[in-house]
């Protein structure tokens, strides 16, 4: 299973949007879970995506979307 790393860049080097660079993003105290938000490329930050999980959801989120994820930042 791939290791999450939270407020940290990593690129999916398989899975569900290979290639993109993934950030898992802790929300809890505002919404409750986590935002991972999606890009082509870092220095587009702001051209992008995002997904939404509860806390109990992060996990399996990011299991079922087969990722393999090289962290980088």
């Amino acid at each position: 299973m791939t290791r999450i790393e939270l407020e940290r860049c990593g690129c999916t080097l398989s899975g569900f949007y290979e290639g993109c660079f993934v950030k898992p993003h802790d929300d809890s105290d505002v919404t409750g879970g986590y935002y991972i938000f999606l890009v082509g490329d870092l220095s587009e930050s702001a051209d992008g995506g995002d997904c939404w999980v509860d806390i109990a959801a992060l996990e399996s989120f990011v299991e079922s979307s087969q990722w393999e994820i090289e962290w980088v930042e």
